[in-house]
């Protein structure tokens, strides 16, 4: 076998879930898969044949025991005690050279927490999370990976009918905030305790022999350094629901995200949140309010006090994570004033705003500016550059005297990216994915999954949405 299975979650806690197979939904046709990724947690080999029919359902995987886990959860603020894998399946977990990691098929059919759903996923939903993905690892961001894409012979209904598809999903851990929810509610205080031990056994080998509080600090930090990032490069999660929170602090249940094109921080992009309670400005206050959620779960069997002291900790780790990630982009690295710094990001960011200049490009325009090659730039990138030295005199002036001429270009152009994951791209390559060409998703996995790279700068993967094209808006079935 090319994978080496040990299936603990299903072993360990057969009271946290149902038991079942993958449920076919037709022939499957194996779209892409991930060769590097496979090669890491098999050691070396490459996948098999027979993948495709393992996905799909068609065929057992050998070695694994999959399990649809129960769990609950807070959903735009409100307790649902109802939720689990509804259209998902942890498979099995695989012992790689480094660590134990699960792998999750999305799309497997229905189960007992369906909740009157098809269990089924979409081809467009299906390939969003895959291009997610892999443009979060290559950015730096923590989160889960993309396997393998198979698409289906199923016609399934959301707004309108659409092929079928199935994703393998990796990750540390599949175990969400909303488990230890579930388990305070149904009184399962030593299922809880298990569970809990377990999962920092897993993720945090280091702190085994810690308080739950102490160990409680590496999900608030790991939470925090997420959204710091999540911060820094202009992601919208969209839904950051409690049962959407990974216990390992990797981003997860990738729906009605966007990047920023143009920088709209108060743009709302899932039009279900009528409120506003997910947006790009709400993100960091949610992250710690998803927490606090979590300690009163996990107060059924530690000292509340001790843990809810810890979460003083979450909100100066997401402004020390925020303002080093910000200091590479911008090319501040040996400036040691961090109040210098803070104010350069707050006038950048207003600059951006106030111009509704693309947020990410304009820090690739920034360093040629920096350089003094700004004129050399053609295209989107160099009326970008253009418009920042007719409307941002006033900052570059503070700016240069702050890096006393010294910006740390360098830097800047190995975290910068010329390709971001942008809807309008997204949407073509599912569009043309759904025509069954899959030439535009191969391209644009490889550019996101080496997105500083400056042979990009002639591929189409570079370019905004065309003038005056509103921000997106999506739905929770994205």
């Amino acid at each position: 076998m090319p994978l080496r299975f040990d299936n603990q979650f299903a072993d360990k806690f057969p009271e946290l879930g149902h038991a079942q197979s993958i449920q076919p939904d037709g022939k499957g046709r194996l779209r892409w898969v991930n060769d590097a990724l496979w090669k890491a947690l098999s050691g070396g080999d490459s996948a098999p044949g027979a993948l495709v029919d393992w996905v799909s359902g068609n065929k057992d995987w050998p070695g694994t025991k999959p399990i649809a886990q129960k769990y609950a959860g807070h959903q735009f603020g409100h307790f649902n005690p109802y939720l689990g894998d509804g259209r998902g399946l942890l498979v099995g977990q695989v012992q790689a050279p480094d660590a134990l990691y699960d792998l999750h098929v999305k799309g497997a059919g229905p189960t007992p927490y369906s909740r009157g759903g098809d269990g089924r996923a979409v081809l467009r939903s299906s390939i969003r999370e895959l291009l997610a993905s892999e443009a979060f690892y290559a950015l730096g961001i923590p989160t889960t990976r993309a396997l393998a894409l198979v698409s289906t012979e199923g016609q399934i209904q959301r707004e309108t009918v659409e092929p079928g598809a199935m994703l393998v999903r990796v990750a540390r851990t599949h175990i969400r905030f909303g488990h230890f929810e579930h388990c305070l509610y149904r009184n399962l205080e030593d299922s809880a305790k298990r569970l809990w031990q377990y999962s920092i056994e897993s993720i945090w080998p280091g702190a085994a022999n810690k308080s739950v509080s102490e160990q409680f600090r590496h999900v608030v930090e790991a939470t925090a350094e997420m959204i710091a990032k999540w911060q820094a490069y202009g992601f919208v999660h969209g839904v950051m629901n409690t049962d959407n929170m990974s216990l390992a602090g990797e981003t997860f249940d990738y729906g009605p995200y966007a990047f920023f094109d143009e920088y709209k921080p108060n743009h709302i992009f899932n039009h279900t949140d009528h409120a506003g309670r997910y947006g790009f400005m709400q993100q960091p206050g949610v992250g710690l309010w998803n927490l606090k959620r979590l300690a009163h779960a996990l107060g059924g069997f530690t000292d509340d006090q001790s843990v809810n002291d810890v979460l003083e900790g979450y909100e100066p780790v997401l402004r020390e994570t925020f303002l080093n990630v910000m200091k590479q982009r911008l090319g501040l690295t040996d400036v040691s004033n961090n109040d210098t710094c803070w104010s350069l990001i707050s006038g950048w960011l207003m600059l951006l705003e106030t111009y509704q200049l693309d947020y990410n490009l304009s820090y690739r325009a920034l360093s040629a500016i920096l350089e003094g090659n700004w004129q050399s730039l053609s295209g989107n990138l160099g009326e970008i550059a253009q418009r920042i030295n007719e409307n941002g005199q006033s900052w570059l002036n503070d700016y240069t005297e702050a890096v006393a001429n010294k910006p740390d270009t360098e830097t800047m152009k190995r975290v910068n990216p010329l390709v971001i994951l942008r809807t309008h791209h997204a949407q073509y390559v599912i569009e043309q994915a759904e025509q069954g060409s899959d030439e535009a998703l191969n391209e644009y996995i490889s550019a996101l999954m080496t997105p500083f790279e400056e042979k990009h700068k002639s591929t189409r993967w570079v370019l905004p949405p065309e003038s005056g094209q509103p921000p997106a808006e999506l739905s929770c079935s994205s």
